[in-house]
Protein backbone atom coordinates (compact mmCIF):
# COMPACT_ATOMS: atom_id res chain seq x y z
CA UNK A 1 0.00 0.00 0.00
CA UNK A 2 1.70 3.71 -0.76
CA UNK A 3 2.49 5.86 1.28
CA UNK A 4 0.32 8.38 2.72
CA UNK A 5 0.19 11.51 4.27
CA UNK A 6 -1.10 13.94 6.17
CA UNK A 7 -0.10 16.96 3.78
CA UNK A 8 1.96 17.57 0.80
CA UNK A 9 2.79 21.25 0.48
CA UNK A 10 3.80 22.53 -3.31
CA UNK A 11 6.14 24.94 -3.60
CA UNK A 12 9.47 25.16 -1.34
CA UNK A 13 9.17 29.02 -1.29
CA UNK A 14 8.83 31.33 1.77
CA UNK A 15 5.01 30.18 2.50
CA UNK A 16 5.38 26.87 1.09
CA UNK A 17 8.34 25.98 3.76
CA UNK A 18 6.77 27.81 6.79
CA UNK A 19 3.46 25.73 6.17
CA UNK A 20 5.32 22.48 6.34
CA UNK A 21 7.38 23.09 9.16
CA UNK A 22 4.08 24.11 11.11
CA UNK A 23 2.14 20.85 10.11
CA UNK A 24 5.16 19.27 11.22
CA UNK A 25 5.38 20.78 14.59
CA UNK A 26 1.71 19.43 14.87
CA UNK A 27 1.99 16.14 14.33
CA UNK A 28 1.56 15.41 11.15
CA UNK A 29 3.30 13.82 8.14
CA UNK A 30 4.09 16.17 5.65
CA UNK A 31 6.46 16.96 2.50
CA UNK A 32 7.04 19.63 0.22
CA UNK A 33 7.67 18.97 -3.41
CA UNK A 34 9.93 21.89 -5.03
CA UNK A 35 10.39 22.25 -8.79
CA UNK A 36 13.62 23.36 -8.73
CA UNK A 37 16.82 21.96 -7.50
CA UNK A 38 16.81 24.27 -4.31
CA UNK A 39 14.48 25.37 -2.03
CA UNK A 40 14.11 28.83 -1.35
CA UNK A 41 15.27 30.69 -4.99
CA UNK A 42 13.31 33.57 -5.05
CA UNK A 43 13.36 34.45 -1.01
CA UNK A 44 16.88 34.55 -1.85
CA UNK A 45 16.86 37.37 -4.22
CA UNK A 46 14.16 39.19 -2.87
CA UNK A 47 15.12 42.80 -1.29
CA UNK A 48 18.24 43.34 -3.59
CA UNK A 49 19.71 39.91 -1.46
CA UNK A 50 18.89 41.62 1.68
CA UNK A 51 15.46 39.85 2.03
CA UNK A 52 12.91 42.96 3.74
CA UNK A 53 11.58 40.43 6.31
CA UNK A 54 8.51 42.37 7.44
CA UNK A 55 7.68 45.46 8.85
CA UNK A 56 6.92 47.16 12.13
CA UNK A 57 3.38 48.71 11.03
CA UNK A 58 0.38 47.35 13.39
CA UNK A 59 -2.43 45.27 12.02
CA UNK A 60 -4.60 47.82 10.85
CA UNK A 61 -2.24 49.24 8.30
CA UNK A 62 -1.17 45.61 7.16
CA UNK A 63 -4.77 45.13 6.11
CA UNK A 64 -5.06 48.50 4.52
CA UNK A 65 -1.93 48.15 2.31
CA UNK A 66 -3.36 44.92 0.81
CA UNK A 67 -5.30 44.65 -2.48
CA UNK A 68 -8.32 42.27 -0.47
CA UNK A 69 -6.38 43.00 3.06
CA UNK A 70 -9.39 42.08 5.08
CA UNK A 71 -9.16 38.46 3.92
CA UNK A 72 -5.73 38.75 5.44
CA UNK A 73 -6.90 39.59 9.32
CA UNK A 74 -6.94 36.15 10.46
CA UNK A 75 -3.82 35.48 9.34
CA UNK A 76 -2.07 38.56 10.77
CA UNK A 77 -3.41 37.47 14.42
CA UNK A 78 -2.40 33.98 14.10
CA UNK A 79 1.22 35.02 13.02
CA UNK A 80 2.23 38.91 13.09
CA UNK A 81 4.92 41.17 12.40
CA UNK A 82 6.56 40.39 16.16
CA UNK A 83 5.66 36.90 16.27
CA UNK A 84 8.05 36.64 12.01
CA UNK A 85 11.04 38.33 13.92
CA UNK A 86 10.48 35.88 17.18
CA UNK A 87 10.62 33.18 14.89
CA UNK A 88 13.54 33.56 13.21
CA UNK A 89 15.88 34.79 16.18
CA UNK A 90 14.97 31.54 17.56
CA UNK A 91 16.15 30.02 14.67
CA UNK A 92 19.59 32.01 15.19
CA UNK A 93 18.69 35.07 12.48
CA UNK A 94 18.99 38.58 14.36
CA UNK A 95 16.93 40.98 12.39
CA UNK A 96 17.51 44.85 12.43
CA UNK A 97 15.05 47.78 12.00
CA UNK A 98 15.72 50.06 9.43
CA UNK A 99 13.91 53.27 7.89
CA UNK A 100 10.07 52.25 6.91
CA UNK A 101 9.96 50.11 9.29
CA UNK A 102 11.45 47.65 7.44
CA UNK A 103 13.10 44.13 9.47
CA UNK A 104 15.98 43.00 7.49
CA UNK A 105 18.25 40.65 8.76
CA UNK A 106 21.48 41.95 10.78
CA UNK A 107 23.57 39.99 8.54
CA UNK A 108 21.92 42.10 5.44
CA UNK A 109 22.00 38.09 3.79
CA UNK A 110 19.00 37.09 2.69
CA UNK A 111 20.41 33.64 2.30
CA UNK A 112 20.07 33.41 6.26
CA UNK A 113 16.78 33.66 5.81
CA UNK A 114 16.42 30.66 3.45
CA UNK A 115 18.61 28.59 5.84
CA UNK A 116 17.05 29.34 8.58
CA UNK A 117 13.34 28.21 6.81
CA UNK A 118 15.23 25.48 5.01
CA UNK A 119 16.48 24.28 8.69
CA UNK A 120 12.71 24.75 9.75
CA UNK A 121 11.04 23.06 7.31
CA UNK A 122 13.81 19.76 7.06
CA UNK A 123 13.24 19.62 10.99
CA UNK A 124 9.78 18.68 10.90
CA UNK A 125 8.81 17.75 7.32
CA UNK A 126 10.89 16.83 4.02
CA UNK A 127 11.61 18.43 0.59
CA UNK A 128 11.63 16.66 -2.61
CA UNK A 129 13.58 18.78 -5.14
CA UNK A 130 13.59 18.83 -8.89
CA UNK A 131 10.15 17.42 -8.55
CA UNK A 132 7.73 18.99 -11.09
CA UNK A 133 4.15 18.62 -10.41
CA UNK A 134 2.60 17.63 -13.61
CA UNK A 135 -0.99 15.67 -12.52
CA UNK A 136 -3.61 16.82 -9.22
CA UNK A 137 -6.33 14.58 -8.52
CA UNK A 138 -8.37 13.72 -5.99
CA UNK A 139 -9.95 10.34 -5.62
CA UNK A 140 -11.61 8.61 -2.58
CA UNK A 141 -10.73 11.25 -0.13
CA UNK A 142 -6.85 11.33 -1.34
CA UNK A 143 -5.03 13.37 -3.59
CA UNK A 144 -2.83 11.89 -6.31
CA UNK A 145 -0.26 13.86 -7.17
CA UNK A 146 2.17 12.56 -10.80
CA UNK A 147 0.39 9.47 -9.63
CA UNK A 148 2.81 9.04 -7.18
CA UNK A 149 2.66 11.30 -3.73
CA UNK A 150 -0.57 10.64 -1.75
CA UNK A 151 -2.17 13.03 1.01
CA UNK A 152 -5.25 13.66 3.02
CA UNK A 153 -4.27 17.24 2.33
CA UNK A 154 -2.64 19.17 0.04
CA UNK A 155 -0.98 22.69 0.49
CA UNK A 156 -0.82 25.06 -2.83
CA UNK A 157 2.03 27.58 -2.14
CA UNK A 158 3.99 27.43 -5.57
CA UNK A 159 3.94 31.38 -6.03
CA UNK A 160 2.59 33.69 -8.66
CA UNK A 161 3.95 34.56 -12.39
CA UNK A 162 7.00 36.56 -10.80
CA UNK A 163 10.61 36.06 -11.60
CA UNK A 164 9.67 33.03 -13.00
CA UNK A 165 13.31 31.79 -13.63
CA UNK A 166 12.94 31.03 -9.58
CA UNK A 167 10.11 28.44 -9.93
CA UNK A 168 6.90 30.66 -10.21
CA UNK A 169 5.23 29.88 -13.75
CA UNK A 170 1.26 29.59 -13.09
CA UNK A 171 1.10 26.11 -11.56
CA UNK A 172 -0.70 27.01 -8.85
CA UNK A 173 -3.73 28.42 -10.81
CA UNK A 174 -3.47 25.61 -12.95
CA UNK A 175 -4.56 23.43 -10.33
CA UNK A 176 -6.83 25.65 -8.48
CA UNK A 177 -8.62 25.90 -11.78
CA UNK A 178 -8.45 21.61 -12.14
CA UNK A 179 -10.38 22.16 -8.72
CA UNK A 180 -13.30 24.66 -10.00
CA UNK A 181 -11.26 27.66 -8.39
CA UNK A 182 -11.59 31.29 -10.19
CA UNK A 183 -8.77 33.22 -10.71
CA UNK A 184 -7.87 36.84 -10.77
CA UNK A 185 -6.21 37.50 -14.37
CA UNK A 186 -2.57 37.44 -12.77
CA UNK A 187 -0.57 40.69 -13.85
CA UNK A 188 3.13 41.51 -13.17
CA UNK A 189 3.44 43.79 -9.79
CA UNK A 190 6.52 45.75 -7.90
CA UNK A 191 7.54 46.22 -11.48
CA UNK A 192 9.11 49.13 -13.80
CA UNK A 193 6.94 50.96 -16.12
CA UNK A 194 7.70 51.56 -19.59
CA UNK A 195 7.35 55.31 -21.12
CA UNK A 196 6.62 57.32 -24.67
CA UNK A 197 9.13 59.83 -24.55
CA UNK A 198 12.17 61.29 -26.89
CA UNK A 199 13.72 62.23 -23.49
CA UNK A 200 14.89 59.18 -22.15
CA UNK A 201 18.15 59.10 -23.68
CA UNK A 202 19.32 62.19 -21.39
CA UNK A 203 17.05 61.41 -18.35
CA UNK A 204 18.09 57.39 -18.21
CA UNK A 205 19.83 57.53 -14.71
CA UNK A 206 18.43 60.18 -13.12
CA UNK A 207 16.92 59.68 -9.50
CA UNK A 208 14.53 61.91 -7.97
CA UNK A 209 13.92 62.34 -4.28
CA UNK A 210 11.00 63.69 -2.87
CA UNK A 211 8.81 63.99 -5.98
CA UNK A 212 5.14 63.37 -6.02
CA UNK A 213 3.95 61.17 -9.03
CA UNK A 214 0.61 60.43 -10.36
CA UNK A 215 -0.80 58.04 -12.68
CA UNK A 216 -3.46 60.07 -14.83
CA UNK A 217 -6.71 58.59 -16.09
CA UNK A 218 -8.98 60.54 -18.22
CA UNK A 219 -7.15 63.63 -16.76
CA UNK A 220 -7.98 62.77 -13.53
CA UNK A 221 -5.28 61.54 -10.92
CA UNK A 222 -6.27 57.68 -10.23
CA UNK A 223 -3.61 57.34 -7.80
CA UNK A 224 -0.59 59.14 -6.82
CA UNK A 225 2.57 58.73 -4.29
CA UNK A 226 5.17 60.24 -2.62
CA UNK A 227 9.19 59.30 -2.63
CA UNK A 228 11.59 58.93 -4.73
CA UNK A 229 12.04 57.10 -8.41
CA UNK A 230 14.55 56.62 -11.04
CA UNK A 231 14.66 56.75 -14.81
CA UNK A 232 15.74 54.26 -16.94
CA UNK A 233 16.13 53.59 -20.65
CA UNK A 234 12.61 52.74 -21.43
CA UNK A 235 11.00 53.83 -18.83
CA UNK A 236 10.86 54.75 -14.74
CA UNK A 237 11.87 52.50 -11.67
CA UNK A 238 11.94 53.12 -8.00
CA UNK A 239 9.77 52.54 -4.78
CA UNK A 240 6.98 55.08 -6.06
CA UNK A 241 6.76 53.34 -9.21
CA UNK A 242 6.93 50.01 -7.91
CA UNK A 243 4.04 51.15 -5.63
CA UNK A 244 2.00 52.20 -8.39
CA UNK A 245 2.94 49.65 -11.16
CA UNK A 246 0.02 46.64 -10.24
CA UNK A 247 -2.80 49.75 -10.24
CA UNK A 248 -1.24 50.65 -13.89
CA UNK A 249 -1.37 46.69 -14.94
CA UNK A 250 -4.67 46.09 -14.39
CA UNK A 251 -5.87 49.63 -16.24
CA UNK A 252 -3.30 49.83 -18.78
CA UNK A 253 -5.30 47.69 -21.17
CA UNK A 254 -8.22 49.83 -20.81
CA UNK A 255 -7.11 53.52 -20.52
CA UNK A 256 -4.40 55.81 -21.81
CA UNK A 257 -2.29 56.74 -18.78
CA UNK A 258 0.18 59.28 -17.99
CA UNK A 259 3.27 59.32 -15.37
CA UNK A 260 2.80 62.75 -13.75
CA UNK A 261 5.69 64.37 -11.78
CA UNK A 262 5.37 67.11 -9.62
CA UNK A 263 8.80 68.68 -9.44
CA UNK A 264 7.96 70.99 -6.21
CA UNK A 265 5.15 69.29 -4.18
CA UNK A 266 6.34 71.39 -1.23
CA UNK A 267 5.21 74.37 -2.40
CA UNK A 268 2.10 75.34 -3.42
CA UNK A 269 1.08 76.81 -6.90
CA UNK A 270 1.05 80.55 -5.87
CA UNK A 271 4.30 79.91 -4.02
CA UNK A 272 6.16 78.24 -6.63
CA UNK A 273 4.82 81.11 -8.91
CA UNK A 274 6.33 83.79 -6.98
CA UNK A 275 9.87 82.17 -6.41
CA UNK A 276 9.79 81.39 -10.34
CA UNK A 277 9.03 85.53 -10.66
CA UNK A 278 11.88 86.06 -8.49
CA UNK A 279 14.54 83.83 -10.34
CA UNK A 280 13.34 84.97 -13.95
CA UNK A 281 13.84 88.43 -12.50
CA UNK A 282 17.39 88.05 -10.93
CA UNK A 283 18.59 86.06 -14.33
CA UNK A 284 17.10 88.37 -17.14
CA UNK A 285 20.04 88.37 -19.07
CA UNK A 286 21.26 85.02 -18.61
CA UNK A 287 19.37 82.24 -20.64
CA UNK A 288 16.31 80.21 -19.70
CA UNK A 289 18.83 76.77 -18.74
CA UNK A 290 21.04 78.91 -16.39
CA UNK A 291 18.05 79.82 -14.54
CA UNK A 292 16.61 76.76 -14.38
CA UNK A 293 19.83 75.28 -12.53
CA UNK A 294 18.12 76.96 -9.49
CA UNK A 295 14.82 74.59 -9.59
CA UNK A 296 15.75 71.37 -11.41
CA UNK A 297 18.91 69.04 -11.63
CA UNK A 298 20.84 69.74 -14.36
CA UNK A 299 19.98 66.36 -16.19
CA UNK A 300 16.19 67.40 -16.26
CA UNK A 301 16.82 70.68 -17.67
CA UNK A 302 17.04 70.19 -21.43
CA UNK A 303 13.80 67.72 -21.84
CA UNK A 304 12.23 70.17 -19.66
CA UNK A 305 12.52 72.79 -21.63
CA UNK A 306 11.75 70.76 -24.46
CA UNK A 307 8.56 69.30 -22.76
CA UNK A 308 7.71 73.64 -22.82
CA UNK A 309 8.58 73.84 -26.43
CA UNK A 310 11.26 76.40 -25.15
CA UNK A 311 14.53 77.25 -26.49
CA UNK A 312 17.46 76.71 -24.47
CA UNK A 313 19.12 79.61 -25.22
CA UNK A 314 15.96 82.12 -24.83
CA UNK A 315 17.26 85.10 -22.49
CA UNK A 316 14.73 84.85 -18.83
CA UNK A 317 13.73 88.28 -19.50
CA UNK A 318 12.42 87.58 -23.22
CA UNK A 319 9.81 85.13 -20.99
CA UNK A 320 6.14 86.12 -21.71
CA UNK A 321 3.58 85.34 -19.20
CA UNK A 322 1.85 82.29 -21.35
CA UNK A 323 5.50 80.81 -21.83
CA UNK A 324 5.94 81.58 -17.44
CA UNK A 325 2.57 79.97 -17.31
CA UNK A 326 3.99 76.55 -19.41
CA UNK A 327 7.01 76.52 -17.21
CA UNK A 328 4.94 76.70 -14.27
CA UNK A 329 2.65 74.05 -15.16
CA UNK A 330 5.13 71.81 -16.19
CA UNK A 331 7.00 72.13 -12.82
CA UNK A 332 3.75 70.56 -11.16
CA UNK A 333 2.33 68.30 -13.76
CA UNK A 334 5.31 66.96 -16.16
CA UNK A 335 3.54 64.28 -18.03
CA UNK A 336 4.81 61.23 -19.20
CA UNK A 337 2.56 58.87 -21.94
CA UNK A 338 2.73 55.21 -20.05
CA UNK A 339 3.02 52.43 -22.89
CA UNK A 340 2.76 49.66 -20.46
CA UNK A 341 4.73 47.89 -17.43
CA UNK A 342 7.87 45.32 -17.69
CA UNK A 343 7.36 41.38 -18.15
CA UNK A 344 6.73 39.08 -15.64
CA UNK A 345 10.31 38.31 -14.86
CA UNK A 346 11.27 41.68 -13.61
CA UNK A 347 7.88 41.73 -11.59
CA UNK A 348 8.80 41.19 -7.76
CA UNK A 349 5.25 40.02 -7.33
CA UNK A 350 2.24 39.04 -8.78
CA UNK A 351 -1.08 40.66 -8.82
CA UNK A 352 -4.30 38.37 -9.35
CA UNK A 353 -4.82 34.54 -8.46
CA UNK A 354 -6.86 32.40 -6.33
CA UNK A 355 -9.88 34.62 -5.48
CA UNK A 356 -9.92 35.24 -1.79
CA UNK A 357 -14.14 34.77 -1.39
CA UNK A 358 -13.27 31.16 -2.59
CA UNK A 359 -10.99 30.39 0.61
CA UNK A 360 -12.05 30.42 3.86
CA UNK A 361 -9.50 32.94 5.75
CA UNK A 362 -9.98 31.62 8.95
CA UNK A 363 -7.69 28.40 7.83
CA UNK A 364 -6.62 29.04 3.96
CA UNK A 365 -9.13 26.35 3.10
CA UNK A 366 -10.77 25.99 -0.62
CA UNK A 367 -14.62 26.53 0.29
CA UNK A 368 -14.65 24.41 -2.67
CA UNK A 369 -12.59 21.25 -2.06
CA UNK A 370 -12.27 20.16 1.25
CA UNK A 371 -8.18 19.55 2.24
CA UNK A 372 -7.57 21.89 -0.56
CA UNK A 373 -5.38 24.91 0.96
CA UNK A 374 -3.71 28.05 -0.20
CA UNK A 375 -0.98 30.30 0.86
CA UNK A 376 0.92 32.83 -0.28
CA UNK A 377 0.96 34.71 -3.47
CA UNK A 378 -0.88 32.22 -5.12
CA UNK A 379 -3.25 33.92 -3.41
CA UNK A 380 -5.31 36.99 -5.29
CA UNK A 381 -3.47 39.59 -2.68
CA UNK A 382 -0.42 42.17 -2.93
CA UNK A 383 1.09 45.00 -1.48
CA UNK A 384 3.30 47.87 -1.73
CA UNK A 385 7.08 47.09 -0.66
CA UNK A 386 8.41 47.23 2.47
CA UNK A 387 7.74 43.63 3.72
CA UNK A 388 4.22 43.22 3.71
CA UNK A 389 4.27 41.01 1.20
CA UNK A 390 6.59 38.52 2.97
CA UNK A 391 4.94 38.63 5.91
CA UNK A 392 1.61 37.72 4.14
CA UNK A 393 3.83 34.58 2.68
CA UNK A 394 4.87 33.77 6.62
CA UNK A 395 1.07 34.47 7.87
CA UNK A 396 -0.85 32.27 5.46
CA UNK A 397 1.80 29.69 5.55
CA UNK A 398 1.54 29.70 9.33
CA UNK A 399 -2.11 29.65 9.13
CA UNK A 400 -2.42 26.75 6.40
CA UNK A 401 -0.59 24.46 7.92
CA UNK A 402 -1.36 25.17 11.35
CA UNK A 403 -5.41 24.26 10.25
CA UNK A 404 -4.77 20.86 9.44
CA UNK A 405 -5.61 18.38 12.47
CA UNK A 406 -4.60 15.07 12.88
CA UNK A 407 -7.14 12.48 11.88
CA UNK A 408 -7.74 10.24 14.57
Amino acid sequence: MPEIYDVIIIGAGASGMTAAGRAGENGLKSVILEKKSRPGIKLSITGKGRCNLTNSADIKEFVKCFKNGEFLYSAFRTFSNEDTISFFEKLGVACKLERGGRYFPASDKASDIVDALIKYAKKNSSIETSCEVQSVYKKENIFIINDRFFAKNIIVACGGIAYPSTGSTGDGYKIARSFGHRIAKPLPALVPINLKSDGLKELKGLKLKNVEVSVIDADKAVSKEFGEMEFTAFGADGPVILTLSGMISEKIKDSKLFLSLNLKPALSREQLNQRLLRELDNFGQYQLKDMLKELLPLQIIKPFIDHCGLAMTKKCSQINKIEREKILYALTDLRFEISGVRDAKEAIITRGGVLTDEIDQKTMQSKIVKGLYFCGEVIDIDAPTGGFNLQAAFSTGYLAGNSIKQED
